[in-house]
């Protein structure tokens, strides 16, 4: 049922004074277009046609996905099941491309017009830019849309081609990051769990547990992309740190206001973690497999995490005798925000020309009910994205989720809608300076200006103008 895609990446310098669409449909490569496309054909989708379909009938179309563990190709199965027994005339091929290429190759796919009819919506502000996705605002019902939080809802809203804000994914699955901890490596070092925690009470009890050369409070990853943006940004929000003073959901650009004192100080705060040695010691180099496998393995007490990998931590946890619990991200003088992470089904400008929208929106909107929400989430551990369908036991009286559940009620919208391609700036610009930060060569004042600077000039080069410029 699933194929992984591959496509060659290629660098293409688009021509001069481009727009902020032309710049993000480029951003993977005129050349890789191709084989990305070529890629995707032998998956069935056909998306390059033009030739209109009939809106109702049989229909194949293909659903794109970025996570590929066997546990979420068993959810996706679990779903399709229930999904063709309802809707026998909608043939779905399911395919992949992993998460750490998804969005230069999804942009390269909208570049060679060969995009997928369906799936993934993991970066809307970045494909609506790119002209490569449809707004669902007159498709969804208000009564879908109130099974949501409104922070759900913020997480896949973006900016459309007539400047206006729309919706362009519709949720099945939701998470935030909260913090995985040993309890059993806790309980040996005499440390008691409230139900919450302060940043430094956080720091005192990775202290009380740290055994010099043996085992470490926290195990922390300086490198890759995804994890250690978003896990640093927790502390920097913490203590007040933000990127805009105003609202975030305006399209009005506005200043960037990140390189502040609160940003500072809550760098401060995530450095001394390791600069104090109650971190693993390999931090600066170690990307989130590392990580989670330093916490697995009892090398560290506590990770930042989200509910990706619960299931699987549960069970080798169960193995070596280890307890596992969650907690909420720890308060700071400016609270724990959280940064919503999960996933969220659109439908993309292919299913247009074939003429298959009804029938896409039949699959996503099937997805995102109670009923496939459920069935999905509890094949792969993961948690609803709607209030009603995670209020069952499930996850509503299970201690492993319980952290995870009280992070999602502070999640607000922290990029602004206007800011395109920020958080993929981010990826770039900020795991070296962490790790010059760590290992010394960065002071916390410079980590903050260089990574606003770096951000303003990315953002002119996506042909988005802040008020800083």
């Amino acid at each position: 049922m699933f194929e992984k895609m591959n496509s060659t990446q290629h660098n293409w310098n688009p021509p001069s004074g481009p727009t902020r669409r032309t710049i993000l449909k480029a951003a993977a490569g005129f050349g890789g277009a191709a084989a990305a496309a070529m890629a995707l054909s032998a998956c069935g989708s056909g998306s390059s046609s033009s030739a209109a379909k009939p809106k109702t009938g049989k229909a194949t179309l293909t659903n794109v996905e970025h996570d590929t563990r066997p546990l979420d190709r068993a959810a996706y199965a679990a779903v399709y099941q229930a999904f063709r027994a309802k809707n026998p005339d909608i043939e779905l091929k399911f395919t992949e491309i992993p998460w750490e290429q998804a969005r230069s190759k999804m942009l390269t796919l909208g570049q060679g017009n060969s995009l997928p009819n369906v799936g993934r919506m993991a970066w809307p502000a970045d494909y609506a830019a790119a002209g490569m996705v449809l707004p669902l605002d007159d498709r969804v019902k208000p009564e879908v849309l109130a099974r949501y939080d409104q922070m759900a809802i913020d997480q896949y809203s973006t900016q459309g081609d007539d400047g206006k804000v729309h919706l362009f994914g519709l949720p099945w699955f939701a998470g935030a990051t909260a913090v995985m901890v040993n309890k059993t490596m806790l309980d040996k070092a005499g440390v008691k769990l409230g139900a919450t925690w302060t940043t430094a009470e956080f720091q005192d009890i990775c202290k009380a547990v740290t055994q010099t050369g043996k085992q470490w409070g926290v195990t922390l990853d300086g490198n890759g992309i995804g994890d250690p943006v978003q896990i640093f940004l927790m502390a920097v929000y913490a203590y007040g740190g933000k990127w805009v003073a105003g609202d975030t959901k305006s399209t009005t650009p506005e200043p960037l206001v990140f390189d502040s004192p609160e940003t500072v100080e809550g760098i401060k705060w995530y450095l001394n973690l390791y600069k104090s040695g109650v971190a693993v010691p390999s931090a600066p180099s170690d990307t989130y497999q590392q990580r989670d496998a330093n916490f697995i393995a009892g090398k560290a007490a506590i990770a930042w995490q989200g509910p990706w990998n619960i299931t699987a931590t549960q069970a080798t946890f169960k193995k070596n005798g280890f307890d596992l619990v969650s907690m909420p991200l720890p308060t700071g003088p400016a609270g724990n925000t959280s940064v919503y992470g999960g996933g969220a089904a659109g439908i993309f400008k292919s299913s247009q020309k074939q003429g298959v929208v009804d029938q896409a929106f039949t699959w996503i909107d099937f997805l995102g009910s109670d009923e496939g929400e459920k069935l999905y989430c509890k094949a792969n551990g993961m948690i609803p994205a709607s209030k009603a369908a995670r209020s069952d036991a499930y996850w509503s009286a299970n201690p492993l989720y319980q952290g995870y559940l009280k992070a999602m009620e502070s999640t607000p919208l922290m990029f602004p809608v206007w800011a395109t391609g920020l958080e993929s700036l981010l990826d770039t610009i900020v795991p070296p300076l962490l790790q010059g930060a760590f290992n010394g060569q960065v002071s916390e004042q410079d980590m903050a200006k260089k990574i606003q600077e770096q951000v303003v000039k990315g953002l002119q080069k996506n042909g988005v103008k802040t008020a800083n410029s």
